[in-house]
Order: structure tokens, then C-alpha cells, then sequence
């Protein structure tokens, strides 16, 4: 075990055993840290990473709180909340050993271990336990938010979480752009430990592509484009001021580290998210809020005047865009034509190829590596799963929770729009039907003001008339409440 990873130990447990929100904090923030091995050797191939290993202490410690577990049984048996997560958790783990059983010898597969080589034959192997417990993970971290997430309190830090997840991506890349300049990369190798194929000291272009503290530079740009949309939407929801100011200067950080990834995901993402953030803002525009309007308007304003400023640039110096056209061009347009997409797509085939053999049944998870999210789905569950799984995200990033304040239902889009970049790029990049503990969070977030339609008691009524009803983002956020508004979800922080 390398000397970060005893100091995240130490960092998680000091966190797990305090009152306040920094087990929240740091489990957002380990995500920068995607080639940390946490256990001591080589973990017999198991790569046990510091936000795996925190989010295990975390959903440890929502559930050990007192009446939590009921409550987590009830949001994970309701269908307005996380039943459906549930269905497919059930039927994936039991379809990981059975499936790769009942198909095994009938059809080739990549297989999930990273130093395989083209296909082999189907058979049960150690994927099947590894990636089940990392979707299981996940599926705690989504049941944990969901149980804890329905306050005030909770979605402040959910914010602030995102806001020093942030800052520590950033700090991380340019830890590795400074180090591999200077000619010192082996400075960070207590910190890549992990037992997966590394691509770190790459350059494209004559530029050197930046990876963080993660594997490669595709998987170091989806952390910056998914932290800084959610950054980006969240804007609203920091308090003004400092706070306000360090949230925006983080999120245009994060887009330029995405940019210096030079990852054509994360471009494909940054683009997806630049159409977003226009159409919301010109929805904004229209706001009844005045407030809102007004701030709508001088994010337009500026956004005017770099786009004016680009335009007068590119007529009197044409020549400084030369570099970023190239780069556009070889990393996007040129993508076709590279070994990695061709090798990738042969990836996402024969994961096709599994799903058509296994009768639209799929093979198990952790049976497939793939490199397109919705057909890792498709091969490693079938259509059963697929529609379980497809349906959770539909219920949760399409549709508002109904009978919720206005400031929790203004919260909760603002994360579904950030969530639909980091979907887009999983879509044309992940390898595993885990979309990871960051985006399980979000879902848990989303799913905590949903309940279905029961019957109050009266202890509940009157909490609820106690309660503000409709309260603006700012002050919502900014003084937080125990009961957000009428939820009588258990705060967190108080234990």
C-alpha cells in the first residue's frame, strides 16, 4: 500500500467516525483518484479504488443510523423512487453467475480482464464478482442519498461536495501537466497503483494529452465535463458572494482541463453540454423571477461579448485557431480512423454479438467488456434488464417529483441537465454497466423528494404546515432545514 492510500484511510475514517458532512465531501473529491490501489499488494487483481472504498463507509454509515434501514427498504420496494434500480440489481447479480453459465461455450466475448487480447470463448470467471459488487455499490450509494437526501441540509452539501470534487480535479491535472513537463512523472507513481492498462504520458498534436490521477485521458475528461456541468447548473444554489465565485471559476477550469484532455468524449461532452446550458439559459431569460432574469441576462451579456471577441480574433488572426481546428479534426473527425476506435468498436461488436447469441437474455454481468454503455446493458442483462435499468433513468432524469416546493423542484432539474452530458459520454465510452458512484449519488438525490401517495399521519401534517412551502434557491440552500419542506427525512449531520 502506497502513502496515499494510507492517507486516504486515515481521511475516510477520520470522516466516518465525525459528525458533519465530510465523508460527503470526500467521497466526491477520491473520484480524482482513479489509479489509487487501496489494499495492500496487488489485491489478487482486484482494484479496490479510494472512492469504492468510501462509498462503502459511507452507505455503512447512513444505514447503521437509527431507523435508516426501514427506510431504505421503503424507498428501495417504491416505485416512484428506487424500486426499479432494485429490480435490476436483483436480476443482474442473480443473471452475473447464472447466465454466464447457462451461455458459457456458446459465444466469444471480450472478456473484462484489461490484458486480454482480442475475443475467447464465454465462461464464468472473477468479472462476474467484481463488477456485481461494484453495481451493488453503486445501488447502496443511490439508496443512501435517497434516504438522507430529502433535505435542505443535503442538497447544500451535495453542491458544495461537487464544488471540491471539482477543485481537486483540476489540482490533480495540472499535478501531472507540471510534473510531466519537468520530466518527474515518477513523482506520481505512489499515486498509480491500480492494476489497470496505463495511458499516461501521452501527447497529441505535440501537446501532452492530460490525464489526472486517472487511467487515461478519456476517463480524466468525463470527470471534468460531468463535475463541471453539475458546477455549472448548480451555480444558482451556492451562495452569493465567494462561495458563488469560486463555483464558477472552478466549473470554466474543469471545461479547460476536459479541453486539455484531448479526449473525444470529453469534446463530444463539452459540446452536448454547451447546447444544453444555451437552451436553459434562454429559458431563463423568460423568468418570472426577476432575479433569476437578471442574472440570466448578464451570463448573455458576457457570453455576447466572448463570443464577439472570438469572431473579431479569428477575422484579424486566423492563423491562432490553426492549432485548435487540428486538434478537432484528428481527435473527433479523424476518430474513424484511429486503432482505438477501431479496437473499441470491435469491443462494442462482439458485446452485440453476445446479446444476439444469448437470445436478447444477456450473458451476465462482468461476463463482456464493451465500449458503448447501452450495449454493455443490452449484452450483460438482456432486454429485461436494459428496460429496468432504462426506465430508472428515464423516471428519475425526465420527470420532476411531483408535490415538491418550487426551490426543490428548481434543484432537482438544475441536476438532471447536468446529469445528460456524463450519460452521453458513458454512452459512447463506458466498458461496464456501473455508471460509478458520482452519477449514482445524483440518481439517489433525485430520487429522495419522489414519494408515492400515501396518507399522512397527523404528526406529519403538522410538521409540514410548520414548514415553508416555497422557498427562494438561495435562502433554501443557504439556511438549511431539518424537514425540506414537509419531508421528514432523518439529517444526516445530526448523527
Amino acid at each position: 500500500m502506497s502513502w496515499p492510500a494510507a492517507v486516504l484511510w486515515v481521511m475516510i475514517m477520520a470522516a466516518a467516525f465525525s459528525q458533519g458532512p465530510w465523508l460527503i465531501y470526500l467521497l466526491f473529491a477520491s473520484g480524482a483518484f482513479g489509479m489509487l490501489q487501496m489494499i495492500p499488494g496487488d489485491g489478487g487483481g482486484v482494484n479496490v479504488l479510494p472512492q469504492s472504498a468510501c462509498a462503502a463507509i459511507f452507505v455503512l454509515k447512513v444505514l447503521l443510523q437509527r431507523g435508516n434501514i426501514p427506510r431504505a427498504l421503503d424507498a428501495a420496494l417504491d416505485p416512484s423512487r428506487v424500486a426499479l434500480f432494485s429490480a435490476f440489481i436483483v436480476y443482474g447479480v442473480i443473471g452475473a453467475f447464472s447466465l454466464s453459465r447457462l451461455f458459457a461455450g456458446l459465444t466469444d466475448v471480450v472478456p473484462v480482464a484489461g490484458g486480454q487480447v482480442g475475443t475467447d470463448v464465454l465462461r464464468p470467471s472473477s468479472g462476474n464478482v467484481t463488477q456485481s459488487c461494484y453495481l451493488m455499490l453503486s445501488f447502496g450509494t443511490t439508496l443512501a442519498f435517497c434516504v438522507i437526501g430529502a433535505t435542505d441540509e443535503l442538497r447544500r452539501h451535495y453542491a458544495l461536495a461537487n464544488l471540491y470534487a471539482g477543485i481537486t480535479v483540476i489540482v490533480t491535472g495540472l499535478m501531472d501537466l507540471v510534473f510531466y513537463t519537468a520530466g518527474q512523472s515518477d513523482l506520481l507513481s505512489p499515486f498509480r497503483t491500480a492494476s489497470y492498462a496505463l495511458l499516461a504520458d501521452v501527447e497529441a498534436e505535440g501537446i501532452k494529452r492530460v490525464v489526472g490521477l486517472m487511467p487515461e485521458a478519456s476517463a480524466y475528461g468525463a470527470i471534468c465535463v460531468g463535475t463541471g456541468a453539475a458546477l455549472i447548473f448548480l451555480l444558482p444554489f451556492f451562495r452569493q458572494g465567494r462561495e458563488s465565485l469560486m463555483a464558477s471559476v472552478t466549473a470554466i477550469l474543469l471545461l479547460a482541463m476536459g479541453i486539455l484532455s484531448t479526449s473525444s468524449g470529453s469534446y463530444v461532452g463539452l459540446a452536448i453540454l454547451g447546447a444544453i446550458y444555451g437552451c436553459h439559459l434562454l429559458a431563463r431569460l423568460t423568468s418570472r423571477d426577476s432575479r433569476e432574469a437578471r442574472r440570466s441576462q448578464i451570463e448573455f451579456g458576457m457570453l455576447m461579448a466572448l463570443g464577439l471577441a472570438v469572431v473579431i480574433t479569428f477575422l484579424f488572426q486566423p492563423r491562432l485557431f490553426d492549432p485548435a481546428f487540428d486538434m478537432v479534426d484528428k481527435i473527433v473527425l479523424q476518430k474513424t480512423a484511429t486503432a482505438s476506435y477501431i479496437e473499441r468498436t470491435s469491443w462494442t461488436r462482439a458485446g452485440w454479438q453476445a446479446f444476439l447469441d444469448s437470445g436478447t437474455m444477456g450473458v451476465g454481468i462482468g461476463s463482456i467488456r464493451v465500449s458503448n454503455w447501452g450495449v454493455s446493458i443490452l449484452g450483460s442483462t438482456g432486454v429485461f434488464g436494459a428496460v429496468l435499468m432504462f426506465g430508472f433513468l428515464i423516471q428519475q432524469i425526465v420527470f420532476r417529483p411531483r408535490n415538491a416546493p418550487p426551490h426543490v423542484r428548481r434543484f432537482c432539474a438544475a441536476v438532471q441537465l447536468s446529469l445528460l452530458p456524463s450519460l452521453v459520454v458513458s454512452q459512447l465510452s463506458s466498458t461496464m454497466p456501473d455508471l460509478g458512484v458520482s452519477l449514482a449519488a445524483a440518481l439517489g438525490v433525485l430520487a429522495a423528494p419522489r414519494r408515492s401517495p400515501v396518507a399522512p399521519s397527523g404528526k406529519e401534517r403538522a410538521a409540514a404546515e410548520r414548514t415553508p412551502r416555497d422557498l427562494p434557491p438561495r435562502e433554501a440552500v443557504g439556511r438549511p432545514t431539518l424537514q425540506g419542506g414537509g419531508d421528514l427525512s432523518p439529517s444526516y449531520l445530526d448523527r
